[in-house]
């Protein structure tokens, strides 16, 4: 290797390791913060403590938040799983006038702010009268993790060997039992993948669920930002902890299941 060549290694070394530092280390503070005994927020100098993470079980807004989240994000990555295997095989295997169209639609959300959604979805559940704060949530999420999904699904079938479906189809098999045997087993790591993306994605939105929560029904990111713009104490913090910790648990799920490699590939 040439002296530039090592050079310019090291370089892009030092600055990625910058980079990673940049990221992670207010995470550590975050982790830091939550574990002071303190009433404010502070780092921990005078022991560790996990006072906030006890009274995050004394804290009933926050676990109902939670579940709402949870149930919001589990709704939203399955619907999105579903239309986004049905946009990706339209775009993918057909040839249609509207295919363009339909591409940059369901793909819209990604460039769109998501102030402008949060109130364009607003406007239009008030215009037409539907005040259902759980329905209007999940269809805000579902067009938003449906373009993570998209785009994942149709990577796996741009790669996918259709000879497979058509041995199977002259099989005798019918298109639709082809593809749920023979296809869709395949396109399984991408399956996991989109998932992962749509769940991560919904379950830690703010800008768009803000416009979109009420009093009787709030997200567990929507109620933490409430919390804080109100309260200086550290249980903030110590509920950022468990968020960063279910995110990095689903991570280590995927990689023991599939792998996070074979995911890469996708």
């Amino acid at each position: 290797m040439r002296p530039s060549h090592q050079i310019d290694s090291r370089l892009l070394a030092v600055w990625t390791t910058a980079v990673c530092v940049f990221i992670v280390a207010p995470l550590f503070f975050i982790v830091a913060v939550s574990l002071t005994p303190s009433n404010f927020i502070s780092l921990p100098r005078d022991g560790l403590s996990l006072r906030w993470y006890a009274q995050l079980l004394r804290h009933p807004v926050f676990l109902e938040a939670g579940l709402n989240s949870l149930l919001l994000a589990f709704e939203a990555a399955a619907t999105a799983l579903v239309l986004g295997v049905l946009a990706a095989l339209a775009v993918v295997r057909h040839r249609f006038p509207l295919r363009e169209t339909v591409r940059i639609a369901v793909t819209a959300p990604l460039f769109v702010p998501m102030v402008m959604s949060g109130l364009a979805v607003l406007i239009f559940f008030s215009s037409v009268g539907w005040g259902s704060q759980p329905f209007r949530l999940y269809a805000a999420h579902c067009a938003l993790t449906l373009p993570y999904v998209m785009r994942v699904m149709t990577a796996s079938l741009t790669g996918f060997d259709m000879n497979q479906e058509l041995a199977a189809r002259n099989l005798g098999a019918s298109p639709l039992r082809a593809f749920l045997l023979v296809t869709l087993p395949q396109l399984g790591p991408g399956l996991l993948a989109g998932g992962v993306f749509a769940f991560i994605v919904s379950f830690d939105n703010v800008g768009l669920s803000i416009f979109l929560t009420g009093a009787r029904y709030k997200t567990l990111p929507v109620e933490l930002f409430s919390y804080v713009a109100n309260e200086t104490d550290p249980m903030a913090a110590a509920l950022s902890v468990v968020m960063i910790v279910l995110s990095i648990a689903v991570v280590l799920v995927v990689e023991r299941v599939v792998g996070l490699q074979k995911l890469l590939r996708v």
